[in-house]
Protein backbone atom coordinates (compact mmCIF):
# COMPACT_ATOMS: atom_id res chain seq x y z
CA UNK A 1 0.00 0.00 0.00
CA UNK A 2 1.60 3.38 -1.01
CA UNK A 3 1.01 6.59 1.11
CA UNK A 4 0.11 8.49 -1.46
CA UNK A 5 -2.68 7.02 -2.12
CA UNK A 6 -4.43 7.80 0.96
CA UNK A 7 -3.52 11.22 1.32
CA UNK A 8 -3.43 14.33 0.00
CA UNK A 9 -0.26 16.37 0.32
CA UNK A 10 3.23 14.72 1.94
CA UNK A 11 5.54 16.97 3.24
CA UNK A 12 8.90 16.38 4.23
CA UNK A 13 10.78 18.70 7.25
CA UNK A 14 12.96 18.39 9.96
CA UNK A 15 10.67 19.74 12.41
CA UNK A 16 7.11 19.80 12.27
CA UNK A 17 5.53 22.78 14.62
CA UNK A 18 1.74 22.22 15.76
CA UNK A 19 0.19 25.36 16.56
CA UNK A 20 0.95 29.14 15.76
CA UNK A 21 0.38 30.76 19.11
CA UNK A 22 2.85 32.72 20.98
CA UNK A 23 5.01 29.24 21.38
CA UNK A 24 4.58 27.66 18.31
CA UNK A 25 5.99 31.06 16.68
CA UNK A 26 8.70 30.90 19.27
CA UNK A 27 9.67 27.29 18.52
CA UNK A 28 9.25 27.64 14.66
CA UNK A 29 11.57 30.69 14.84
CA UNK A 30 14.60 29.20 16.73
CA UNK A 31 14.53 25.43 15.58
CA UNK A 32 15.16 27.29 12.17
CA UNK A 33 17.75 29.93 13.74
CA UNK A 34 19.49 26.05 14.30
CA UNK A 35 19.73 25.24 10.47
CA UNK A 36 16.27 22.88 10.41
CA UNK A 37 13.52 22.98 7.93
CA UNK A 38 10.33 24.02 9.50
CA UNK A 39 7.00 23.73 8.73
CA UNK A 40 4.54 25.47 11.01
CA UNK A 41 0.96 24.13 10.94
CA UNK A 42 -2.27 25.91 12.47
CA UNK A 43 -5.94 24.81 12.24
CA UNK A 44 -6.40 28.29 11.34
CA UNK A 45 -3.90 31.46 10.54
CA UNK A 46 -0.31 31.85 12.03
CA UNK A 47 -1.13 34.74 15.04
CA UNK A 48 -4.47 34.76 14.72
CA UNK A 49 -5.87 31.52 16.20
CA UNK A 50 -5.78 30.43 20.14
CA UNK A 51 -4.90 32.19 23.23
CA UNK A 52 -2.11 34.46 22.43
CA UNK A 53 -3.90 36.65 20.43
CA UNK A 54 -6.03 37.28 23.73
CA UNK A 55 -2.93 37.77 25.96
CA UNK A 56 -5.09 40.43 28.15
CA UNK A 57 -2.10 43.00 28.01
CA UNK A 58 -0.42 41.02 31.26
CA UNK A 59 2.85 39.43 31.09
CA UNK A 60 5.47 38.26 33.93
CA UNK A 61 8.87 39.02 33.77
CA UNK A 62 11.56 39.43 36.32
CA UNK A 63 14.18 42.04 35.68
CA UNK A 64 17.63 42.20 36.29
CA UNK A 65 16.64 44.61 38.93
CA UNK A 66 14.83 42.26 40.46
CA UNK A 67 15.03 39.65 43.47
CA UNK A 68 14.72 36.25 41.60
CA UNK A 69 14.41 34.98 45.22
CA UNK A 70 11.71 36.53 46.39
CA UNK A 71 10.25 36.50 42.98
CA UNK A 72 10.57 32.05 43.14
CA UNK A 73 8.65 32.18 46.99
CA UNK A 74 6.26 34.43 45.65
CA UNK A 75 5.33 32.20 42.97
CA UNK A 76 5.83 28.75 44.55
CA UNK A 77 3.65 29.63 47.61
CA UNK A 78 1.05 31.09 45.83
CA UNK A 79 0.80 27.97 43.10
CA UNK A 80 0.25 25.84 46.21
CA UNK A 81 3.75 23.96 45.86
CA UNK A 82 2.44 21.93 42.89
CA UNK A 83 5.11 24.21 40.78
CA UNK A 84 8.17 22.53 38.99
CA UNK A 85 10.09 24.59 40.80
CA UNK A 86 13.23 23.84 38.25
CA UNK A 87 11.10 25.29 35.58
CA UNK A 88 10.40 28.55 38.26
CA UNK A 89 14.00 29.34 38.38
CA UNK A 90 14.63 28.99 34.89
CA UNK A 91 11.93 31.07 33.87
CA UNK A 92 13.13 33.99 36.71
CA UNK A 93 16.57 33.52 34.85
CA UNK A 94 15.86 32.86 30.94
CA UNK A 95 12.68 35.18 30.25
CA UNK A 96 13.83 38.63 30.01
CA UNK A 97 16.08 37.92 27.39
CA UNK A 98 13.94 36.69 25.00
CA UNK A 99 11.52 39.13 26.03
CA UNK A 100 14.40 41.92 25.16
CA UNK A 101 14.92 40.12 22.19
CA UNK A 102 11.22 40.24 21.46
CA UNK A 103 10.88 43.44 22.14
CA UNK A 104 13.99 44.59 19.53
CA UNK A 105 12.08 42.38 16.51
CA UNK A 106 8.69 44.37 17.29
CA UNK A 107 10.68 47.94 17.45
CA UNK A 108 12.21 46.92 13.98
CA UNK A 109 9.12 46.61 12.91
CA UNK A 110 7.84 49.86 14.23
CA UNK A 111 5.58 47.79 16.27
CA UNK A 112 5.07 48.54 20.08
CA UNK A 113 4.99 45.03 22.11
CA UNK A 114 5.81 46.19 25.61
CA UNK A 115 4.66 49.32 27.10
CA UNK A 116 7.70 51.34 28.49
CA UNK A 117 7.45 54.99 30.38
CA UNK A 118 8.81 57.87 28.88
CA UNK A 119 12.59 56.65 30.47
CA UNK A 120 12.49 53.38 28.46
CA UNK A 121 11.40 51.63 31.20
CA UNK A 122 8.99 48.72 31.00
CA UNK A 123 5.63 50.27 32.74
CA UNK A 124 4.72 47.45 35.79
CA UNK A 125 2.23 47.29 38.12
CA UNK A 126 0.47 45.10 40.82
CA UNK A 127 -2.36 43.02 39.03
CA UNK A 128 -4.49 39.95 39.99
CA UNK A 129 -2.28 38.17 42.40
CA UNK A 130 0.69 40.02 42.91
CA UNK A 131 2.30 40.61 46.52
CA UNK A 132 5.80 41.21 45.86
CA UNK A 133 6.16 40.71 42.10
CA UNK A 134 4.66 42.93 39.57
CA UNK A 135 2.94 42.53 36.24
CA UNK A 136 4.41 44.38 32.81
CA UNK A 137 1.92 45.10 29.94
CA UNK A 138 2.00 43.90 26.46
CA UNK A 139 0.09 44.29 23.59
CA UNK A 140 -0.97 40.76 21.94
CA UNK A 141 -1.65 41.69 18.36
CA UNK A 142 1.56 43.55 17.02
CA UNK A 143 3.25 40.56 19.20
CA UNK A 144 1.90 38.13 17.27
CA UNK A 145 2.23 40.18 14.15
CA UNK A 146 5.97 40.41 14.76
CA UNK A 147 6.65 36.92 15.65
CA UNK A 148 4.66 35.77 11.97
CA UNK A 149 6.83 37.75 10.36
CA UNK A 150 10.14 36.56 12.26
CA UNK A 151 9.07 33.43 11.09
CA UNK A 152 8.60 34.68 7.56
CA UNK A 153 11.87 36.11 7.62
CA UNK A 154 13.80 32.60 9.32
CA UNK A 155 12.01 30.95 6.03
CA UNK A 156 9.51 28.75 8.15
CA UNK A 157 6.89 26.97 6.12
CA UNK A 158 3.55 27.81 7.06
CA UNK A 159 0.71 25.23 6.31
CA UNK A 160 -2.80 27.11 7.88
CA UNK A 161 -6.05 25.95 8.57
CA UNK A 162 -5.14 22.21 8.53
CA UNK A 163 -6.28 20.42 11.75
CA UNK A 164 -3.80 18.00 12.94
CA UNK A 165 -5.47 15.26 14.44
CA UNK A 166 -3.07 11.85 14.71
CA UNK A 167 0.30 11.55 15.48
CA UNK A 168 2.15 8.41 13.12
CA UNK A 169 5.62 6.84 14.82
CA UNK A 170 8.40 5.28 13.29
CA UNK A 171 8.76 2.11 16.37
CA UNK A 172 8.55 4.42 19.19
CA UNK A 173 9.43 7.68 17.57
CA UNK A 174 7.21 10.05 16.90
CA UNK A 175 8.37 10.89 13.27
CA UNK A 176 5.24 13.04 12.09
CA UNK A 177 1.57 13.73 11.80
CA UNK A 178 -1.57 13.33 10.05
CA UNK A 179 -3.92 16.13 9.74
CA UNK A 180 -7.29 17.75 7.52
CA UNK A 181 -8.03 20.94 5.43
CA UNK A 182 -10.35 22.73 7.67
CA UNK A 183 -12.00 24.06 4.33
CA UNK A 184 -11.06 21.62 1.52
CA UNK A 185 -11.10 18.32 3.49
CA UNK A 186 -8.07 17.23 2.23
CA UNK A 187 -5.55 15.13 3.90
CA UNK A 188 -1.82 15.60 5.09
CA UNK A 189 1.03 13.77 6.08
CA UNK A 190 3.71 15.68 7.56
CA UNK A 191 6.85 13.25 8.18
CA UNK A 192 9.66 14.89 10.04
CA UNK A 193 12.42 14.24 12.21
CA UNK A 194 11.00 15.95 15.52
CA UNK A 195 7.64 17.21 16.42
CA UNK A 196 6.43 19.81 18.47
CA UNK A 197 3.04 20.49 19.42
CA UNK A 198 2.21 23.67 20.61
CA UNK A 199 -1.63 23.77 19.76
CA UNK A 200 -2.97 24.66 23.15
CA UNK A 201 -5.22 23.16 25.67
CA UNK A 202 -8.91 22.73 25.57
CA UNK A 203 -11.78 24.97 26.07
CA UNK A 204 -14.63 22.95 25.56
CA UNK A 205 -16.41 26.00 23.61
CA UNK A 206 -17.22 27.49 26.96
CA UNK A 207 -17.74 31.17 27.83
CA UNK A 208 -14.53 33.09 27.41
CA UNK A 209 -13.31 35.16 24.28
CA UNK A 210 -11.29 34.31 21.57
CA UNK A 211 -11.16 30.62 22.58
CA UNK A 212 -13.96 28.52 20.21
CA UNK A 213 -11.32 26.42 18.11
CA UNK A 214 -9.23 25.51 21.26
CA UNK A 215 -10.41 21.75 21.98
CA UNK A 216 -7.42 20.05 22.67
CA UNK A 217 -6.16 17.86 19.60
CA UNK A 218 -2.48 18.21 20.52
CA UNK A 219 -2.84 17.08 24.07
CA UNK A 220 -5.18 14.38 22.92
CA UNK A 221 -2.84 13.08 20.48
CA UNK A 222 -0.13 13.23 22.97
CA UNK A 223 -2.21 10.84 25.15
CA UNK A 224 -3.00 8.06 22.85
CA UNK A 225 0.73 8.14 21.43
CA UNK A 226 1.59 6.95 24.62
CA UNK A 227 2.49 10.40 26.85
CA UNK A 228 1.37 11.13 29.98
CA UNK A 229 -1.01 14.36 31.30
CA UNK A 230 -0.23 16.17 34.27
CA UNK A 231 -2.68 18.23 36.40
CA UNK A 232 -5.82 18.16 34.64
CA UNK A 233 -6.85 18.34 38.14
CA UNK A 234 -6.80 21.56 37.96
CA UNK A 235 -8.63 22.69 34.78
CA UNK A 236 -9.48 26.64 35.24
CA UNK A 237 -11.97 29.08 35.10
CA UNK A 238 -11.45 32.95 34.62
CA UNK A 239 -13.80 35.22 34.80
CA UNK A 240 -16.06 37.60 32.68
CA UNK A 241 -18.64 39.52 31.75
CA UNK A 242 -22.39 37.82 32.51
CA UNK A 243 -24.19 39.14 29.15
CA UNK A 244 -20.65 38.89 26.77
CA UNK A 245 -17.28 37.29 26.73
CA UNK A 246 -14.50 39.73 27.60
CA UNK A 247 -11.01 39.62 28.85
CA UNK A 248 -8.19 41.30 30.80
CA UNK A 249 -9.34 41.05 34.50
CA UNK A 250 -5.99 41.39 35.61
CA UNK A 251 -5.37 44.70 34.60
CA UNK A 252 -8.84 45.84 35.59
CA UNK A 253 -8.54 44.76 39.06
CA UNK A 254 -4.84 45.95 38.48
CA UNK A 255 -5.76 49.50 37.90
CA UNK A 256 -8.30 49.87 40.93
CA UNK A 257 -11.21 47.86 39.49
CA UNK A 258 -13.05 45.76 42.76
CA UNK A 259 -15.87 43.15 42.68
CA UNK A 260 -19.01 44.04 44.47
CA UNK A 261 -22.03 41.82 45.29
CA UNK A 262 -26.02 42.44 44.72
CA UNK A 263 -25.86 44.65 48.25
CA UNK A 264 -22.41 46.91 47.19
CA UNK A 265 -20.13 45.08 48.97
CA UNK A 266 -16.30 44.44 48.19
CA UNK A 267 -17.06 41.07 49.07
CA UNK A 268 -13.50 39.70 48.05
CA UNK A 269 -11.78 40.06 50.96
CA UNK A 270 -13.80 37.77 52.88
CA UNK A 271 -12.11 34.88 50.78
CA UNK A 272 -8.95 36.66 50.37
CA UNK A 273 -8.09 39.32 53.67
CA UNK A 274 -4.91 40.75 51.67
CA UNK A 275 -6.03 40.96 48.31
CA UNK A 276 -9.43 41.42 48.06
CA UNK A 277 -10.20 41.66 44.28
CA UNK A 278 -6.85 41.29 43.36
CA UNK A 279 -6.78 37.68 44.72
CA UNK A 280 -5.44 34.56 42.07
CA UNK A 281 -7.98 33.03 40.65
CA UNK A 282 -8.20 30.10 42.21
CA UNK A 283 -9.62 32.41 44.72
CA UNK A 284 -11.71 34.54 42.83
CA UNK A 285 -13.90 32.26 41.67
CA UNK A 286 -13.98 29.81 44.04
CA UNK A 287 -14.94 33.21 46.20
CA UNK A 288 -17.62 33.83 43.84
CA UNK A 289 -19.56 30.65 43.99
CA UNK A 290 -19.57 31.01 47.59
CA UNK A 291 -21.19 34.12 47.70
CA UNK A 292 -23.29 33.62 45.45
CA UNK A 293 -24.27 30.42 47.55
CA UNK A 294 -24.64 32.53 50.04
CA UNK A 295 -27.56 34.72 48.65
CA UNK A 296 -25.40 37.46 47.94
CA UNK A 297 -25.57 36.98 44.40
CA UNK A 298 -25.42 38.67 41.43
CA UNK A 299 -21.85 39.64 41.27
CA UNK A 300 -20.40 42.73 39.57
CA UNK A 301 -17.32 44.50 38.20
CA UNK A 302 -17.32 47.98 39.07
CA UNK A 303 -14.39 50.11 37.27
CA UNK A 304 -15.66 53.44 38.31
CA UNK A 305 -12.29 54.03 41.15
CA UNK A 306 -10.51 53.44 37.95
CA UNK A 307 -8.07 56.75 36.74
CA UNK A 308 -8.35 58.66 34.01
CA UNK A 309 -5.00 57.80 32.50
CA UNK A 310 -5.66 54.36 33.54
CA UNK A 311 -8.74 53.92 31.76
CA UNK A 312 -7.10 55.14 28.54
CA UNK A 313 -4.58 52.26 28.60
CA UNK A 314 -6.96 49.87 29.43
CA UNK A 315 -9.01 50.53 26.09
CA UNK A 316 -5.64 50.84 24.22
CA UNK A 317 -4.38 46.82 25.35
CA UNK A 318 -7.78 45.60 25.72
CA UNK A 319 -9.72 46.49 22.47
CA UNK A 320 -12.00 43.77 21.49
CA UNK A 321 -13.45 44.06 25.35
CA UNK A 322 -13.82 47.87 24.88
CA UNK A 323 -15.41 47.13 21.50
CA UNK A 324 -17.97 45.21 22.87
CA UNK A 325 -18.99 47.56 25.69
CA UNK A 326 -19.50 50.13 22.82
CA UNK A 327 -21.63 48.02 20.72
CA UNK A 328 -23.81 47.72 23.70
CA UNK A 329 -23.85 51.71 24.24
CA UNK A 330 -22.21 50.47 28.09
CA UNK A 331 -19.71 52.79 29.27
CA UNK A 332 -18.60 50.30 32.32
CA UNK A 333 -16.84 52.93 33.83
CA UNK A 334 -19.70 54.81 35.02
CA UNK A 335 -21.64 51.54 36.24
CA UNK A 336 -21.16 48.27 37.39
CA UNK A 337 -21.03 45.34 34.72
CA UNK A 338 -22.61 41.83 35.99
CA UNK A 339 -19.53 39.30 36.52
CA UNK A 340 -19.62 35.68 36.44
CA UNK A 341 -16.77 32.65 36.50
CA UNK A 342 -16.32 31.37 33.12
CA UNK A 343 -14.88 27.66 32.97
CA UNK A 344 -11.92 27.35 30.32
CA UNK A 345 -10.63 24.06 30.72
CA UNK A 346 -7.03 22.72 30.24
CA UNK A 347 -5.97 26.32 28.95
CA UNK A 348 -3.91 28.59 30.11
CA UNK A 349 -2.52 26.65 33.07
CA UNK A 350 -5.56 23.98 33.59
CA UNK A 351 -2.97 20.78 32.87
CA UNK A 352 -1.76 18.84 29.81
CA UNK A 353 1.70 17.34 28.59
CA UNK A 354 4.00 16.43 31.16
CA UNK A 355 7.42 17.51 30.49
CA UNK A 356 10.82 18.32 31.48
CA UNK A 357 13.26 21.17 31.59
CA UNK A 358 13.95 20.48 28.07
CA UNK A 359 10.10 20.10 26.79
CA UNK A 360 10.67 16.79 25.88
CA UNK A 361 7.17 14.68 26.24
CA UNK A 362 9.06 11.10 27.32
CA UNK A 363 8.33 10.06 23.61
CA UNK A 364 11.07 10.11 21.54
CA UNK A 365 11.00 12.89 18.79
CA UNK A 366 8.13 14.50 20.47
CA UNK A 367 8.48 18.07 22.53
CA UNK A 368 5.49 19.93 24.02
CA UNK A 369 5.58 23.93 24.57
CA UNK A 370 2.98 26.51 25.94
CA UNK A 371 -0.74 26.12 26.71
CA UNK A 372 -0.47 22.41 25.05
CA UNK A 373 1.70 21.89 28.46
CA UNK A 374 1.21 21.12 32.10
CA UNK A 375 2.26 24.74 32.09
CA UNK A 376 4.57 23.62 35.04
CA UNK A 377 5.81 27.13 35.73
CA UNK A 378 2.03 28.16 37.87
CA UNK A 379 1.51 24.94 40.10
CA UNK A 380 -1.57 26.09 40.72
CA UNK A 381 -3.11 29.09 38.98
CA UNK A 382 -0.25 31.59 40.95
CA UNK A 383 0.24 34.72 39.78
CA UNK A 384 -0.54 36.44 36.61
CA UNK A 385 1.03 36.48 32.96
CA UNK A 386 3.78 33.36 33.79
CA UNK A 387 1.91 31.53 31.30
CA UNK A 388 2.73 33.76 28.25
CA UNK A 389 6.07 34.11 29.34
CA UNK A 390 6.17 30.37 29.48
CA UNK A 391 5.41 29.77 26.21
CA UNK A 392 7.90 32.01 24.86
CA UNK A 393 10.43 30.03 27.21
CA UNK A 394 9.11 27.07 26.51
CA UNK A 395 8.44 27.46 22.49
CA UNK A 396 12.46 28.64 22.18
CA UNK A 397 13.22 25.71 24.43
CA UNK A 398 11.21 23.51 22.39
CA UNK A 399 12.40 24.78 18.95
CA UNK A 400 15.71 24.38 19.56
CA UNK A 401 15.68 20.79 21.24
CA UNK A 402 13.82 19.35 18.48
CA UNK A 403 16.04 21.08 16.19
CA UNK A 404 19.33 19.55 17.60
CA UNK A 405 17.34 15.66 17.39
CA UNK A 406 16.40 16.17 13.94
CA UNK A 407 19.68 17.30 12.62
CA UNK A 408 21.82 15.03 14.49
CA UNK A 409 19.67 11.70 12.74
CA UNK A 410 21.51 12.71 9.77
CA UNK A 411 18.61 11.16 7.70
CA UNK A 412 15.67 11.96 6.19
CA UNK A 413 12.42 11.75 7.59
CA UNK A 414 10.41 8.65 6.99
CA UNK A 415 8.24 6.78 9.24
CA UNK A 416 9.20 3.64 8.75
CA UNK A 417 7.83 0.10 7.63
CA UNK A 418 4.38 0.64 9.37
CA UNK A 419 3.77 4.22 8.06
CA UNK A 420 0.79 3.31 5.19
CA UNK A 421 -1.04 0.97 8.33
CA UNK A 422 -1.03 4.48 9.96
CA UNK A 423 -1.86 6.73 8.06
CA UNK A 424 -4.52 4.50 6.92
CA UNK A 425 -5.95 4.01 10.48
CA UNK A 426 -5.96 7.65 10.55
CA UNK A 427 -7.52 8.25 6.90
CA UNK A 428 -10.38 6.14 7.81
CA UNK A 429 -10.85 7.56 11.17
CA UNK A 430 -10.94 10.95 9.23
CA UNK A 431 -13.32 10.17 6.39
CA UNK A 432 -15.60 7.93 8.26
CA UNK A 433 -17.94 11.04 9.64
CA UNK A 434 -18.65 11.66 6.11
CA UNK A 435 -20.38 8.59 5.38
CA UNK A 436 -22.36 7.96 8.32
CA UNK A 437 -26.24 8.90 7.94
CA UNK A 438 -28.39 10.08 10.70
CA UNK A 439 -25.82 10.47 13.42
CA UNK A 440 -25.35 12.60 15.72
CA UNK A 441 -24.51 16.28 15.05
CA UNK A 442 -21.44 17.31 17.07
CA UNK A 443 -22.98 20.62 18.03
CA UNK A 444 -25.36 18.89 20.37
CA UNK A 445 -22.80 17.01 21.80
CA UNK A 446 -21.15 20.34 23.12
CA UNK A 447 -24.34 21.08 24.70
CA UNK A 448 -24.04 17.72 26.60
CA UNK A 449 -20.63 18.21 27.91
CA UNK A 450 -21.01 21.53 28.70
CA UNK A 451 -24.45 20.97 31.08
CA UNK A 452 -22.12 18.10 32.43
CA UNK A 453 -19.06 19.94 33.35
CA UNK A 454 -19.74 23.69 34.13
CA UNK A 455 -22.42 23.66 37.03
CA UNK A 456 -21.41 24.95 40.20
CA UNK A 457 -21.04 21.43 41.71
CA UNK A 458 -18.87 20.14 39.35
CA UNK A 459 -16.70 23.13 38.24
CA UNK A 460 -16.43 25.18 41.56
CA UNK A 461 -17.64 23.90 44.94
CA UNK A 462 -17.37 20.19 44.21
CA UNK A 463 -18.09 16.24 46.37
CA UNK A 464 -17.61 13.38 45.51
CA UNK A 465 -21.61 12.91 44.38
CA UNK A 466 -21.30 15.59 41.92
CA UNK A 467 -18.68 14.65 40.33
CA UNK A 468 -19.77 11.10 39.98
CA UNK A 469 -22.96 12.62 38.49
CA UNK A 470 -20.99 14.08 35.76
CA UNK A 471 -18.33 11.70 35.01
CA UNK A 472 -21.08 9.48 34.37
CA UNK A 473 -22.89 11.54 31.93
CA UNK A 474 -19.33 12.37 29.79
CA UNK A 475 -19.04 8.51 30.01
CA UNK A 476 -22.74 7.96 28.42
CA UNK A 477 -22.00 11.00 25.67
CA UNK A 478 -18.55 9.41 25.18
CA UNK A 479 -20.21 5.41 24.26
CA UNK A 480 -23.55 6.67 22.72
CA UNK A 481 -22.52 9.36 20.54
CA UNK A 482 -18.64 9.35 19.73
CA UNK A 483 -18.79 6.63 17.01
CA UNK A 484 -22.00 8.33 15.67
CA UNK A 485 -20.76 11.50 15.09
CA UNK A 486 -21.89 13.25 11.51
CA UNK A 487 -20.34 15.32 9.41
CA UNK A 488 -21.74 16.56 5.39
CA UNK A 489 -18.31 18.57 4.85
CA UNK A 490 -15.10 19.52 5.55
CA UNK A 491 -16.26 21.89 8.28
CA UNK A 492 -18.23 19.67 9.99
CA UNK A 493 -15.04 17.25 10.04
CA UNK A 494 -13.58 19.86 12.04
CA UNK A 495 -16.55 19.92 14.64
CA UNK A 496 -16.64 16.31 15.17
CA UNK A 497 -12.38 15.93 15.78
CA UNK A 498 -13.21 18.74 18.03
CA UNK A 499 -15.67 17.21 19.60
CA UNK A 500 -13.62 13.45 20.00
CA UNK A 501 -11.09 15.57 21.64
CA UNK A 502 -13.10 17.75 24.16
CA UNK A 503 -15.00 14.02 24.92
CA UNK A 504 -12.02 12.24 26.14
CA UNK A 505 -10.64 15.18 27.67
CA UNK A 506 -13.71 15.72 29.69
CA UNK A 507 -13.41 12.41 31.28
CA UNK A 508 -9.48 12.93 32.18
CA UNK A 509 -10.22 16.36 33.47
CA UNK A 510 -13.03 14.59 36.26
CA UNK A 511 -11.08 11.64 36.74
CA UNK A 512 -8.21 13.59 37.81
CA UNK A 513 -10.39 15.92 39.93
CA UNK A 514 -11.96 12.89 41.81
CA UNK A 515 -8.32 11.51 42.37
CA UNK A 516 -6.98 14.34 44.15
CA UNK A 517 -8.90 13.94 47.80
CA UNK A 518 -8.20 17.28 49.47
CA UNK A 519 -8.49 20.98 48.52
CA UNK A 520 -5.99 22.50 46.81
CA UNK A 521 -5.41 25.21 43.70
CA UNK A 522 -9.03 24.90 41.93
CA UNK A 523 -9.89 21.66 43.35
CA UNK A 524 -12.31 22.58 45.98
CA UNK A 525 -13.88 19.66 47.51
CA UNK A 526 -16.47 20.03 50.41
CA UNK A 527 -15.76 16.57 51.41
CA UNK A 528 -11.99 16.99 51.64
CA UNK A 529 -11.90 21.01 52.34
CA UNK A 530 -8.03 20.93 53.81
CA UNK A 531 -5.18 21.65 52.10
CA UNK A 532 -2.89 18.03 52.73
CA UNK A 533 0.88 18.39 52.29
CA UNK A 534 1.48 15.29 53.92
CA UNK A 535 -0.36 13.37 51.61
CA UNK A 536 -1.70 15.26 48.73
CA UNK A 537 1.57 17.20 47.65
CA UNK A 538 2.23 15.36 44.62
CA UNK A 539 1.23 15.79 40.79
CA UNK A 540 -1.84 14.05 39.41
CA UNK A 541 -0.61 12.05 36.50
CA UNK A 542 -3.14 9.91 33.70
CA UNK A 543 -1.84 7.88 31.20
CA UNK A 544 -3.17 5.48 28.55
CA UNK A 545 -3.75 1.97 29.33
CA UNK A 546 -4.72 -1.24 28.23
CA UNK A 547 -8.27 -0.88 29.68
CA UNK A 548 -8.47 3.18 29.29
CA UNK A 549 -7.30 5.73 31.85
CA UNK A 550 -4.71 5.19 34.40
CA UNK A 551 -4.52 8.51 36.96
CA UNK A 552 -1.63 7.90 39.64
CA UNK A 553 -0.51 10.50 41.98
CA UNK A 554 3.54 11.07 41.91
CA UNK A 555 5.57 12.61 44.23
CA UNK A 556 8.30 15.24 42.39
CA UNK A 557 10.83 17.33 43.64
CA UNK A 558 10.81 20.62 45.79
CA UNK A 559 14.44 21.76 46.23
CA UNK A 560 14.69 25.19 46.60
CA UNK A 561 11.63 25.93 48.57
CA UNK A 562 10.40 22.93 50.40
CA UNK A 563 6.89 23.27 50.96
CA UNK A 564 5.35 22.78 54.94
CA UNK A 565 4.36 18.92 55.71
CA UNK A 566 1.04 19.65 57.56
CA UNK A 567 -2.66 19.98 56.90
CA UNK A 568 -4.39 23.61 56.61
CA UNK A 569 -7.02 25.27 55.43
CA UNK A 570 -6.29 26.40 51.65
CA UNK A 571 -4.77 29.76 51.29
Amino acid sequence: MKVTRLVDHVLDTDVLVIGGGAAGCFAAVKAAAQGARVILADKGRVGRSGCSPFAAGAINICLPEDDPEAWLEEIVVRGEYLNDQEWVRLQLEKAYPLAMELQAWGKERGLVILEEDQQGRLRRRKARGNINTLTAMINALPMMDTLRRKAREKQVSMVERVMVTHLVKDGERVAGAVGIGTRTGELFLFRAGAVVLTAGGCGFKAYFIGHQNLTGEGQLMAYRAGAKLRNLDQAMSNTTARDFDIHGLSLMVGSGGRFINAAGEEFMYRYDPQLGSRARLTRLVIGMAMEVEAGRGPIYLDLSPVGSEDRALLQKLLPEGFRAFARLGLDPFSRPVEWMPAFEGTLVHGGGIHIDTRCATGLPGLYAAGDATCSPVHGTWSITGLNLTFAFLSGAIAGEQAAGEALAAGQPPGGGEDLPRQVEIAARELTAPLRRSGGVEPDQVVSDLLGALIPYPVAYLRSEEALTVALQQVERVRDHCLSMLTARDAHGLVKVFEVRSMICLAELVLRSVLFRQESRGFVFRKDFPLTDNVHWLKWVMVGKGERGPEVEAVEFPTPYLPPPREVYSPR
